[in-house]
This record gives C-alpha cells, sequence and structure tokens, in this order.
C-alpha cells in the first residue's frame, strides 16, 4: 500500500493516478482502501471501500469499466459485506447478490474468498447454505463513525454494569464465608469451654447434670448433639 500511496501521490496527471489506481485495484492482497481515499484523485476507489456488485450493476454508467479481476475482487468483497449482515446465506440468495452462473461458480467464490482470509465458513451443500463463523470488517465511511461510537459505548456501559453486579456477587460470597468462618470457630471455643467445664466438675465430683444449665447461646441441633456427646466422653 505505501508505494502505491507515494505513487499517486506523485502523479502528475489524472491519467497517471487513474493508472495507479486500477493497479491497486487489480491487488489480490489489498482488501482495504481507507488510506487512499484522504487523495482527492482516488474517487473511484469508494466502491471498493464501501460498495458492492449490487452496487456497481446499479450505478454502472456513472463509474469506470470493471476488469475482470477487479469485478472478482468485488465479488469476494460483496461476499463480505453480505457475511457481516448475516451468519448463515442461503445458496440461491448467493447467486443472485454475487451474479454467479451456477452454483459450482458461487461455491468457487466462497472457498477462494476464504483462502484470501477475508472470511471462515462452512459450505453446507445438503441445505444449500453457508454458515459463516468469522469475517473480517471493510472500510467504514465517517459518516457512520459516530453510530460506531455510539454502540462501542452502550457495549462499554453494558460491560461495566455487569462486572459490578459480578463484583458484588463475589462480595456477598466472601462476606458470607467470614462469616461462616466466624460462626465456626465461636461454635469451637465454645464446644471447648463446654469440655473444659465439663472436666472441672467432673474432678470436683459435681454432678455432670449441672451441665445442662449451662448458659450457651449455642441452642441449635448440631450443638447440642456435640454437648450430649461431649457429655457421654
Amino acid at each position: 500500500m505505501d508505494a502505491y500511496l507515494t505513487t499517486l501521490h506523485t502523479a502528475t496527471t489524472d491519467l497517471e493516478a487513474t493508472q495507479v489506481i486500477q493497479r491497486l485495484l487489480e491487488d489480490e492482497d489489498i482488501y482495504h482502501f481507507g488510506r487512499v481515499l484522504d487523495s482527492p484523485k482516488a474517487r473511484e476507489v469508494e466502491l471498493f471501500s464501501f460498495g458492492t456488485l449490487s452496487d456497481y450493476k446499479a450505478a454502472a454508467a456513472q463509474l469506470p469499466e470493471l476488469s475482470e479481476r477487479q469485478l472478482e475482487k468485488l465479488k469476494h468483497l460483496s461476499l463480505v459485506s453480505l457475511a457481516s449482515a448475516s451468519k448463515v446465506l442461503p445458496y440461491n440468495d448467493l447467486i443472485r447478490e454475487l451474479d454467479c452462473a451456477h452454483e459450482q461458480q458461487m461455491e468457487d467464490l466462497v472457498i477462494d474468498t476464504i483462502y484470501k482470509g477475508l472470511l471462515s465458513a462452512k459450505l453446507d451443500q445438503q441445505r444449500r447454505l453457508v454458515e459463516v463463523e468469522f469475517v473480517v470488517g471493510r472500510d467504514v465511511r465517517r459518516g457512520d463513525l459516530q453510530a460506531i461510537y455510539e454502540s462501542l459505548d452502550q457495549w462499554s456501559a453494558l460491560c461495566e454494569k455487569e462486572l459490578n453486579t459480578l463484583t458484588d456477587g463475589v462480595n456477598t460470597a466472601e462476606s458470607e464465608s467470614v462469616s461462616k468462618r466466624t460462626r465456626e470457630r465461636e461454635f469451637t471455643f465454645a464446644l471447648q469451654d463446654l469440655r473444659m467445664a465439663y472436666a472441672a466438675q467432673a474432678s470436683a465430683g459435681d454432678e455432670p447434670d449441672g451441665l445442662v444449665r449451662y448458659d450457651s447461646q449455642y441452642t441449635s441441633s448440631e450443638y447440642q448433639r456435640e454437648e450430649r456427646r461431649a457429655g457421654d466422653m
């Protein structure tokens, strides 16, 4: 791309600029043209930046005639736009939108687009569908940037909301865990005190049933079972 930009910026005639653009549009390794759009001599590139084959056919009278290689590239880009809009593409729609003569030609075009790294998809010949897994992005019109910014802001706000919800859930779980460990420690200490009191009373010859009146805040069934078990020791 840098070589094309340099040549384009140094072109002294419209013919030279047009020839550079034609070579650029035929380059099989270039599918993004945003940097070229900054040049006032690159209006023809807008079709390949944002448009589709349908756009070209609708405005063919106002646009330069495309070479066979350029037309093939525009079909690749048109498929990218279709795949960006829907993850499941019926064969009939693709044959029509890509102006293919038959099904095999359309499948070859999809496979070629996949090999170029523009698309990742599976061809389901039985159901006659193309299932899209991944597709690259195309160039963005300046007028669409605000909508993209707003969409990203909404996505960011949603992520922040979900993060806050997760954080609150983690904090609640940690608080409950700390509270549970505290209760367990208090229960253990109280049980130890009970056993020590029992041992002291047993040594003094007191009746163990006096322990039943032990003033304890632990009245759960679990604690009472431990208390009885301690009394049987």
